[in-house]
C-alpha cells in the first residue's frame, strides 16, 4: 500500500510538472486585449476640408466624452507622405484614435443609452468631421501592455 501511495504521489508530481512546463500561447484576439483599446479612423481631407475644421470636430468629440464623465482620449494626427528619407510638407490625411482605458470601459460606453441631447451633440461633431474629411479606414486597436 505504501508503494502504491508513493507511486501515486510521484505520478501526480510528474504530470503536474509536465503540464506546468507546457508552453501556452496567449490569445491575441481583440476580446482578450489587456491594454488600452480604441477606435482608429483614417481619413482623406476633402477638397473643401481643412485641418482647422478637423481640429474643431476633434475638440467637440473630446468634449462629448468628457461631459459624460468618461476617461476617453480623442487623439488626432496629421499624416504626411514620405519619399525615401524625406517627408512631404503638405498634409496627406488625418487620423483620429478614440482611446479607452480598457475593453471594459469601451463596452460600458457602447452599451449606454443615448439621450436626444447625446445624439444632437454627437451629430454636431460628426457633421463637422464629414464637412472636412472622408473616413477611408475604420479599425479597432489594442495597445499592448
Amino acid at each position: 500500500m505504501k508503494i502504491q501511495k508513493y507511486l501515486l504521489i510521484l505520478l501526480t508530481a510528474l504530470i503536474t510538472s509536465s503540464l506546468a512546463s507546457m508552453h501556452h500561447e496567449k490569445s491575441n484576439n481583440f476580446s482578450d486585449c489587456e491594454g488600452q483599446v480604441g477606435n482608429l479612423y483614417v481619413s482623406e481631407i476633402l477638397k473643401s476640408g481643412t485641418v482647422e475644421g478637423f481640429k474643431k470636430a476633434v475638440g467637440l468629440h473630446q468634449k462629448f466624452y468628457t461631459d459624460r464623465g468618461f476617461d476617453v482620449q480623442v487623439i488626432p494626427s496629421v499624416e504626411y507622405e514620405r519619399n525615401e528619407n524625406t517627408t512631404i510638407e503638405k498634409p496627406y490625411g488625418l487620423s483620429t484614435i478614440v482611446l479607452f482605458p480598457s475593453l471594459e470601459i469601451r463596452e460600458l460606453w457602447g452599451n449606454r443609452e443615448y439621450s436626444e441631447q447625446d445624439q444632437k451633440e454627437f451629430n454636431a461633431f460628426l457633421d463637422i468631421y464629414n464637412e472636412n474629411t472622408k473616413v477611408v479606414v475604420r479599425r479597432s486597436i489594442c495597445y499592448l501592455d
